[in-house]
């Protein structure tokens, strides 16, 4: 036997077995509640008012740093949390070569020096002998060019004398700029390589922080480049003012908004990269520093 679904306009009964159930009316007064639809999630954070959004900070500078040439690690001079100055060791590499390199281009140097010297006395001797006519013209040319060659021999010499000094010095890694050791890599004993290139240790320079927050695209009317900008820490309980000193040069087209960059002092070192800010744009005037 087919069943038969039957829709029947409000206020009316359905008839079922020798009872009626009374439908509910659609609209007005006794009808039933409309579902509550779930809020949907923004792709990207929305500011709250005008002027206010929130942002996360970046160190101003970060240096990957790895060997100036291919060796193993003797000696690591930094450990991280560690701050550097810049020109401070951070690792040492195994010189042997280098050194026997630089004994080599000492002892070539010498032996340069020598035949230079040799080659002096005998043009100087043989000047004599062409004036008084002992010996004839052609031989003293020969010998002319023999001398010149010696001087640049001792000149080759030295330049490999330089270029033996710079491989010792390569050995040793300095920091580039002054910050902290964020993190190391490798360690002692390890096998690094300039090719392809091997990071050692990380310095990031902390001293400014970069607070990068995003805007409306209309920001590009109402905020400029030296604005000033409010910054607030919550999980710090700090607040800081910075100055934005870039726009980006587009606007991001699925999002409509355009990421700003505002640097933010941090000489006493209490902000880190990657804090949340609660960031508001405010209006012209100095920058408070820590």
């Amino acid at each position: 036997m087919k069943r038969v679904l039957l829709i029947l306009p409000m206020g009316l009964t359905l008839a079922c077995g020798n009872g009626a159930v009374e439908l509910p009316p659609a609209h007005g007064a006794g009808a039933p509640p409309l579902p509550t639809l779930p809020k949907l999630a923004s792709d990207v954070a929305v500011t709250t008012s005008e002027g206010r959004t929130t942002g996360t900070t970046y160190p101003k500078e970060v240096a990957e740093i790895g060997p100036k040439i291919s060796g193993i690690i003797t000696k690591l001079e930094v450990r991280e949390g560690q701050r550097v100055k810049k020109g401070e060791v951070l690792f040492r590499q195994d010189d042997a070569d280098a050194r026997l390199r630089l004994s080599q281009a000492e002892v070539g140097l010498e032996a340069a020096k020598i035949q230079l010297k040799a080659m002096q006395v005998e043009l100087d001797r043989n000047k004599t002998l062409l004036e008084q006519g002992a010996i004839q013209r052609a031989q003293w040319d020969q010998l002319e060019p023999r001398f010149e060659g010696a001087k640049i021999g001792v000149q080759q010499a030295e330049v490999g004398i330089e270029i033996s000094k710079k491989y010792l010095d390569d050995a040793i890694v300095r920091s580039p700029i002054s910050g902290v050791i964020t993190s190391k890599i490798k360690n002692e004993g390890e096998m690094v390589t300039t090719m392809p290139p091997t990071v050692v240790v990380v310095v990031q320079d902390q001293s400014t922080l970069e607070l990068r927050f995003r805007m409306p695209e209309r920001a590009l009317v109402t905020v400029k480049s030296g604005d000033r900008v409010s910054a607030r820490f919550d999980a710090l309980g700090l607040a800081r003012e910075a100055r934005v000193v870039r726009l980006a040069p587009v606007v991001d087209a699925r999002t409509r908004t355009i990421e700003l960059t505002a640097e933010l002092p941090n000489a006493d070192g209490a902000l880190r990269p990657g804090l949340l800010a609660q960031v508001e744009v405010l209006s012209e005037g100095p920058v408070e520093s820590p």
